[in-house]
């Protein structure tokens, strides 16, 4: 239930275009497959409840706006690095705090981030994304270029 809900709000606005070759649908049938194989990553119930209600709490206009600011980030990398500079640092110094590092959130991430490297979500499904969807195979490379600029820039330590 939590999975689904992750894949539907970031992959849905990349999937409004036809199937119309033989790569794509082989694409499409990799991820049919993926997902109705792939386990949902388990979380603990404090957490499950913690997830639904976070997912309750976006509203189509505020979904709408997460995409909006993450399309201008990733289109003008430069440009959003120096006007977010101060809220990028203050952000990174909260992600190192043990604030963040013993909450809900910080939580679901790591659940995800496992589940993802273990799942096949990296090596299965992205790769089948961008073959699928031209859009997808943009956008992620926009995001690595905009996240190389934001490491270069910000000198960030995993």
């Amino acid at each position: 239930m939590y999975y689904g809900s992750f894949v539907c709000l970031h992959f849905a606005r990349f999937l409004h275009d036809p199937i119309v070759t033989e790569e794509q649908r082989s694409a499409y049938e990799k991820i049919i497959t993926f997902l109705d194989s792939v386990p949902s990553p388990q979380f603990p119930d404090n957490l499950g409840a913690f997830w639904d209600e976070s997912v309750k709490a976006l509203s189509a206009e505020s979904i709408n706006q997460i995409i909006d600011s993450t399309r201008y980030s990733i289109e003008n990398p430069d440009l959003f690095l120096s006007e977010k500079k101060d809220e990028i640092e203050r952000y990174m110094a909260f992600k190192q705090s043990d604030e963040y590092k013993n909450s809900p959130m910080a939580m679901i991430q790591a659940i995800l981030e496992n589940f993802n490297s273990t799942s096949g979500y990296y090596d299965v499904f992205i790769p089948a994304m961008k073959r699928l969807s031209k859009p997808y195979a943009e956008y992620s490379e926009q995001i690595e270029i905009a996240n190389a600029k934001l490491l270069q820039r910000f000198a960030i330590l995993s």
